[in-house]
């Protein structure tokens, strides 16, 4: 898998470079396509992972609703960290750090249930 990976950026790379001097509107779009296909390849390890942690909440006890919020936030993460690379390889830092605000906040928002329920049980565990 990580062969096809690198071979995919290095690929991608190389087109970057030579079509920079050519036509470099189009970088951007080689940029895209190549994170689409590294993300189309890592996604059956991905879909896994969570049918693993999914497997070890049922085992545990735990609510699966956790995972499932967790699995979200780390989602909301790792989409707005991708969204804010394809910016800044546009050059548009200031959208970059918008996208990376609005995802923080997502994750703000998202956690809450979370946050909660963990508050209740150690106010619940105080005398």
């Amino acid at each position: 898998m990580i062969v096809k990976i690198a071979a995919i950026a290095i690929v991608g790379a190389i087109t970057s470079v030579i079509l920079r001097s050519i036509k470099p509107e189009f970088c951007i779009g080689i940029a895209i396509a190549c994170s689409v296909l590294i993300i189309l390849t890592i996604k059956d390890d991905i879909a896994a992972v969570i049918d693993v942690m999914m497997q070890y909440a049922n085992d545990t006890g735990i609510q699966t609703t956790y995972i499932i919020m967790l699995i979200k936030i780390i989602g909301i993460a790792y989409l707005t960290q991708f969204a804010a690379s394809i910016c800044e390889d546009a050059g548009e830092k200031t959208i970059a750090m918008k996208v990376e605000f609005a995802g923080k906040v997502a994750i703000m928002i998202m956690s809450a249930p979370l946050m909660f329920t963990i508050i209740n049980l150690i106010t619940g565990i105080l005398p």
